[in-house]
């Protein structure tokens, strides 16, 4: 049966403490890089990442949460498959106050002067002159597509390659937003701090010790796994060079210069 490897691995007769807290690590630089997202969308009006990194992780999260929760039910709820499922949720969360974000407050720079932001009708700008019927309707394509594309995966290898899309999730956050952020001509929606704990997350999920070599060492592991994640940890350290060099936040407000969180310290 699916996940039969993951309930295993994760079993509590006897626990593996040593897979559980690099697991709680691993899921820690993934709710810390969101949770960045949202405070400088708020804070300065730009998100740290691109608009399909948002679709994609919605379409993905949104997949496995689902099939888990299905999973769950039928292994007598297993704790893994069930806390598994709940905090996918909890993602799922992230993503859509992320989207909402990018289309009311990020739109005209996303979608152009098209969908530019009314004030004279609304004084928080959250309407615009010619609707937001072109973005809602890239997010639902994007998510759409992206959601076929998992599920089309999953249908050719099987339910069991939820650590490897797993896997796939930190690869674009490792190389992804510095797409983004070579385009810009400030440091707006960008952090120093959170270039840095992406760079954390990122060898992390490579590591010798991360969750996917302990819990599946027949899976990961191997040469590519490892050449893998030298290669996105480089760039995962360029991005923060990028960050670093790009000029501060042209803005009236002093605060938006202020770092986001204790991580940022190392370098806003």
């Amino acid at each position: 049966m699916a996940y039969e490897n993951l309930i295993s691995a994760y079993s509590l007769s006897p626990p593996n403490y040593p897979l559980l807290f690099v697991s709680l690590i691993t899921f820690a630089f993934g709710y810390i890089e969101y949770i960045y997202s949202f405070a400088l969308v708020v804070r300065e009006g730009k998100s740290p990442f691109p608009v399909w990194m948002h679709t994609f992780y919605l379409a993905h999260d949104s997949t496995y949460c689902i099939r888990l929760f299905i999973a769950a039910s039928t292994h007598d709820w297993n704790w893994f498959l069930t806390g598994m499922s709940a905090a996918l949720l909890v993602w799922i969360f992230f993503e859509l106050l992320n989207l909402y974000m990018a289309v009311t407050v990020e739109r005209e720079e996303i979608w152009g002067a098209g969908a530019r932001k009314d004030k004279r009708n609304d004084k928080m700008g959250m309407k615009s002159r010619n609707g937001i019927g072109r973005p809602l309707l890239d997010v639902v394509v994007q998510i759409t597509g992206f959601f076929c594309v998992v599920n089309l995966f999953i249908s050719f290898v099987g339910a069991d390659c939820l650590f490897e899309w797993c896997l796939f999730t930190f690869v674009v956050m490792a190389w992804g937003p510095g797409i983004l952020w070579c385009t810009r001509e400030d440091r707006r929606g960008c952090s120093v701090g959170l270039a840095w704990v992406i760079v954390g997350g990122t060898i992390n999920t490579f590591a010798p010790w991360s969750m996917w070599v302990m819990a599946m060492p027949e899976t990961f592991g191997g040469a590519w796994f490892y050449a893998s994640g030298i290669v996105f940890t480089a760039i995962a350290l360029m991005n923060v060079g990028v960050v670093s060099q790009s000029r501060g936040n042209m803005t009236k407000d002093a605060k938006q210069n202020v770092p986001i969180g204790p991580v940022a310290m190392v370098g806003e």
